[in-house]
C-alpha cells in the first residue's frame, strides 16, 4: 500500500475542452490538457483518501494513481499529506552510537522511552565508542543491550554493529546528542507499508534556540531538509537523508551492504546513493522531528561546513553516475547573463538582451496560452513568467556564490565591478532564504553567517577536489526546462 495523501490546492479548475479537460492553475500559472480518467482522480484528492482508495474508485492501479499525482504535486496543483500511521505497527531497533556524550544521552534515551510507540516492539541499542566521562552508567540506567566498544571507532561501524545486533525489522538511527518527539517513530514507520521504500528520514530541528547562531542553524542547518515531503529512486539526482534521523528497513539495510566505514564524512550520503542504485526508494517526511544539539561555536560550526565540503570530491569519484543538476532554460539563462555582463562591463546595453529574452517568452507563453483557453489575463502571464525569471536567478547565483564565491572577491581586487556581481547575487540568495526560512534573528547577523558558511564550503571542497585529484565536484548539467 502506498500511504501517502494527496489534497488538490485551492484555486485549481478544470474546464471542458472538445474531447479532453484542462486543469488551470493561476499560481504557478500552468494550463495542462488532461483526459476525464486524470480528472477524476485529481478530484478524489481530498487530503484523506488514500492512494488505494483511489486506484479502486478509478479502477486503475495504486501506482499508477501515484504517479499521476507525483505529476501533479511537481506542478504545485497537488500537496502531500503527512500518511496515516499503520494498523499494524513494525518492530523497530533504536541504535544510539555514543562518545563521551553522558549529558546528552540521558536526555536523548529518555525521548526514546517516551515514544507513541509499543513497547513491545521497541529495542534500544546504544553502542558505547571507548567513553570516558561515565556514559555506559547513563545507559545502564534504561533497558537497553549495551555494546561496548573498548577504543574508539567512529559512528559508522558502531552503526554497522548495532544494526548486526539488531532484532527489528526496522532499523532507526539516532545520534545521541538528538532529542526525538513523542510521535517520532509512529510517523516514520508509516511509510514502511510501502514495499517500495527502503529508508525514510524525518526533521531534525534545532536544539538550542539562545543566541543567534543557535537561531541562524534552526534555520539553516545542513541537517534540515525542507518542510516539503521529498521521494527518489534509481536516478542521478544527490538527494539524500542524513542519519541522525534515518529508518531503514533492516533487509535493505543488509543488502545495502551497510555504512562505509572508510568514509568519515559524507557516509550518510554514500548509503543513501547506493541504496537508491539498488533500486529502493528513499523517502524524506518534514515529521517525525527529532532535534539536533548543533556546534554553537562559530569556529566548530564553520569547520564543520568545511568538512562537509570536502566530502563532495570523494563521493563523486564513488557515485560517477551522479550529477549537480542546474535549471538552464535558455531564454531565462540568456537574461540572467545579460544582467551579470551589465554590472560587470557598468553599462545598460546587454540589459536590452535580458529585456528581449522576457518579451520574447512573454509573447510565446501567451499564445501558447490563449490557444488552450481564453480566460487568463495578458498580466498574469507577465507576472507568471517575472516569478519563474526570479527563480532561475536565485539558483544560478546560489550555485555561483557556493563555489565560487572566493574567486569572485579575488577576481575583484584587480577589477571591482566583479564585486558588484558578486553583492548582487549575495543580496538576492540571502534575502530570498531570509524571507523564506524565517530565522529567527535580524538579517545583518543572518547575512554574516551565510557568508561564512559558505566561504568555509567551498574552501572545503576546494580541498577535497585537490586531495582527491578530481575536479567533479565542479561538474554541473544543465537541464532546459524546470519542473
Amino acid at each position: 500500500m502506498i500511504p501517502l495523501l494527496y489534497k488538490l490546492r485551492n484555486k485549481i479548475r478544470f474546464k471542458k475542452s472538445g474531447d479532453a479537460y484542462l486543469v488551470i492553475s493561476e499560481i504557478p500559472l500552468k494550463i495542462i490538457k488532461i483526459n476525464e480518467r486524470v480528472v477524476e482522480i485529481m478530484k478524489l484528492c481530498n487530503g484523506k483518501t488514500l492512494i488505494k482508495d483511489i486506484a479502486k474508485s478509478a479502477g486503475t492501479s495504486e501506482e499508477h494513481v501515484f504517479k499521476i499525482c507525483s505529476y501533479f504535486s511537481n506542478k504545485g496543483m497537488l500537496e502531500i499529506k503527512q500518511a496515516r500511521p499503520a494498523e499494524k505497527l513494525p518492530s523497530v531497533s533504536v541504535i544510539i552510537p555514543s562518545k563521551d556524550r553522558k549529558r546528552e544521552l540521558k536526555e536523548c534515551l529518555n525521548s526514546v522511552f517516551a515514544q507513541d510507540y509499543p513497547k513491545n516492539k521497541l529495542e534500544v541499542i546504544v553502542i558505547d565508542d571507548g567513553s570516558t566521562d561515565g556514559s555506559e552508567d547513563v545507559a545502564e540506567k534504561f533497558p537497553v543491550k549495551i555494546i561496548r566498544n573498548k577504543i574508539n571507532r567512529g559512528q559508522s561501524c558502531c552503526r554497522n554493529i548495532g544494526a548486526k545486533k539488531a532484532k527489528g525489522t526496522i532499523l532507526a538511527f539516532l545520534d545521541s546528542d538528538c532529542v526525538a518527539s513523542k510521535t517520532w517513530l509512529k510517523e516514520l514507520t508509516a511509510y514502511f507499508q510501502w514495499k517500495d521504500v527502503g529508508a525514510a528520514g524525518g526533521f531534525v530541528d534545532g536544539y538550542y534556540k539562545s543566541s543567534g547562531l543557535d537561531r541562524y542553524e534552526c534555520a539553516m542547518s545542513s541537517l534540515n531538509m525542507g518542510k516539503h515531503l521529498q521521494l527518489s529512486g534509481n536516478n542521478d539526482n544527490t538527494f539524500y537523508v542524513p542519519t541522525c534521523n534515518l529508518l531503514v528497513r533492516k533487509k535493505v539495510y543488509n543488502d545495502t551492504g551497510g555504512i562505509n566505514e572508510n568514509l568519515h564524512v559524507g557516509e550518510d550520503v554514500d548509503f543513501c546513493w547506493r541504496m537508491r542504485q539498488k533500486g529502493y526508494r528513499l523517502l524524506y517526511a518534514p515529521h517525525g522531528a527529532v532535534r539536533h544539539k548543533h556546534r554553537n561555536a562559530l569556529l566548530q560550526m564553520l569547520k564543520r561546513r568545511a568538512d562537509y565540503g570536502t566530502s563532495e570530491a570523494v563521493l563523486y569519484s564513488l557515485h560517477k553516475n551522479k550529477k549537480k543538476i542546474l535549471p538552464a532554460p535558455v531564454l531565462s539563462s540568456i537574461a540572467f547573463l545579460g544582467i551579470c555582463v551589465s554590472i560587470i562591463s557598468l553599462s545598460f546595453l546587454p540589459l536590452l538582451i535580458s529585456a528581449g529574452c522576457y518579451l520574447t517568452e512573454s509573447i510565446i507563453k501567451i499564445f501558447r496560452m490563449c490557444r488552450m483557453y481564453r480566460g487568463i489575463k495578458p498580466e498574469k502571464i507577465f507576472f507568471s513568467i517575472i516569478r519563474s525569471y526570479f527563480s532561475l536567478f536565485y539558483y544560478l547565483s546560489f550555485h555561483l556564490i557556493r563555489y565560487y564565491l572566493t574567486a569572485l572577491l579575488l577576481i575583484g581586487i584587480f577589477y571591482f565591478p566583479v564585486w558588484l556581481l558578486a553583492l548582487f547575487m549575495i543580496l538576492l540568495c540571502s534575502s530570498v532564504d531570509y524571507a523564506v526560512r524565517k530565522p529567527e534573528l535580524n538579517y545583518p547577523s543572518f547575512l554574516l553567517f551565510y557568508l561564512s558558511e559558505h566561504i568555509f564550503y567551498q574552501a572545503g571542497v576546494f580541498k577535497g577536489c585537490v586531495r582527491a585529484r578530481t575536479f567533479r565536484s565542479y561538474k554541473i548539467s544543465p537541464v532546459k526546462k524546470i519542473a
